[in-house]
């Protein structure tokens, strides 16, 4: 019984990809989805965005996203979020969050970004195919 249930998570995890969504067309997460470095630090700073792409693959679930580790934000699809972060390399992540079919989905997964001095630096958050999440830099 455990295995079809799993089984059954991981269909409605997977299938289609997500499709792109440009940041001017991404709707800002609300206050009450973002947890962490939303205050700009004294001195110099960078934006690092984050933007979940559009589509039904996980729709169901919220996406976290992780910076250094830490939870930052809570994504929903077509959502985006800009977190505000001294200039220096980060590690920035993304996973499923919820309980029930949420909380079998993939691992989290993680890449390293650059943030610079009075740059916005964009990540796309996007489910593949295979029902794998992946987050990685942008231009959209």
């Amino acid at each position: 019984m455990k295995l079809l249930i799993g089984a059954m998570a991981v269909a409605l995890l997977a299938g289609c990809a997500t499709s792109p969504t440009p940041s001017s067309e991404a709707r800002e997460a609300p206050p009450s989805q973002l947890i962490a470095f939303q205050k700009k630090p004294s001195g110099s700073f960078g934006v690092l965005q984050v933007i979940r792409d559009s589509g039904h693959t996980g729709s169901l679930c919220s996406m976290a996203v992780f910076i250094d580790g830490k939870q930052a934000a809570k994504l929903d699809p077509g959502q985006k979020a800009s977190f505000y972060l001294s200039p220096e390399t980060v590690s920035v992540g993304a996973a499923y969050t919820g309980s029930g079919i949420c909380s079998m989905g993939a691992e989290r997964v993680e890449r390293e970004a650059a943030v610079k001095d009075g740059a916005v630096k964009k990540y796309r958050v996007f489910t593949g195919g295979d029902g794998q999440i992946d987050i990685l830099p942008t231009t959209f």
